[in-house]
């Protein structure tokens, strides 16, 4: 069994894990006895109810501040993940699920090259290279989901 596979306790990254579908799937990968870190991106005080939620299940969340759009930011969070891990006694993860998101209330006529920019930097780019950036932390036999919200079913007129 390599080094790698050695860990015993079972670790997820979550992106946007302070809210919706993200913050539960923290409390119940929590409930099933693997530790979390996560991210949100403006709401600390939401992060760390989510934090205190993870303890009372018996398990350890770590929550820090990213913005999913913003990929220049993305080697420091790696670092910051790095820390994470030594906190939880680990050097690599299990899990990675990209979650984060966030959506375009306009019409297409009111939607700017910025604005279409914004969404695409967090559903696809910032996935994209988030998980490039996480593949050397992650275990043999680690598993990547990503999540979609409903909204991506759904139109509306404009």
């Amino acid at each position: 069994m390599s080094e790698q596979n050695a860990q015993t306790v079972k670790v997820a990254i979550i992106t946007g894990g302070s809210r919706g579908l993200g913050r539960s799937t923290v409390l119940s990968l929590a409930r099933r006895g693997v530790d979390s870190i996560f991210t949100y991106h403006s709401n600390a005080a939401e992060a760390k109810n989510v934090v205190d939620l993870v303890a009372a299940e018996g398990r350890t969340a770590i929550a820090y501040q990213l913005d999913s759009g913003e990929i220049a930011a993305f080697d420091d969070f790696v670092c910051q993940v790095k820390d994470g891990l030594a906190t939880l006694g680990v050097q690599y993860f299990d899990y990675l699920v990209n979650n984060a998101g966030t959506s375009l209330h306009k019409s297409i006529a009111e939607t700017t090259e910025a604005d279409l920019d914004a969404i695409y930097n967090v559903h696809f780019k910032g996935v994209f290279f988030l998980t490039q950036k996480l593949l050397p932390l992650i275990n043999d036999g680690g598993r990547i989901v990503n999540i979609s919200s409903g909204l991506a079913r759904f139109s509306f007129s404009g």
